[in-house]
């Protein structure tokens, strides 16, 4: 099974098993670009979320699509073609459950995948901490 790697540089690491067969496009571009070191902040449009923007080169479709996350969901995120476009796209993920949404409103995201419970307490841990005390270093890699 496939996994995403998530390193803290304040400190955490943790891991989640990736939705291949539901989400085959996306984690295929994805995967091809990391590894990253990049930046993590609080998404406090949807609540309890911490994001990683991304640039990728080329844009996966809609795969596996929700706007329900629920605690360990990991989400692959971007604007698509029916919103107004202003570039934003991240892997995020979720400490408790939420409606993903933006100042717009709701908005539909692939969920690509769930970090494993024996994380949730980390992973809540390190959404606090990155809302208190800011944006911190996340290097994401994949593991097949």
């Amino acid at each position: 099974m496939a996994k995403l790697e998530f390193t803290m540089a304040r400190g955490g690491v943790f891991v989640a098993d990736i939705f291949v067969a539901k989400v085959p496009q996306t984690w295929n571009l994805l995967s091809a670009f990391l590894p990253r070191t990049i930046k993590g902040y609080n998404a406090r449009w949807s609540g309890r979320e911490t994001h990683t923007p991304l640039a990728l080169p080329h844009k996966p479709p809609r795969e596996n699509q929700t706007s329900q996350m629920g605690i360990g969901d990991v989400l692959y995120g971007r604007e698509w073609e029916d919103r107004d476009y202003t570039g934003f796209e991240a892997i995020g993920w979720f400490y408790a459950a939420e409606v993903v949404r933006d100042w717009r409103g709701p908005h539909a995201v692939n969920h690509i995948g769930r970090v494993r419970p024996q994380y949730w307490p980390l992973i809540e841990e390190v959404g606090l901490r990155i809302w208190r005390e800011g944006g911190e270093d996340c290097t994401l890699q994949a593991i097949e």
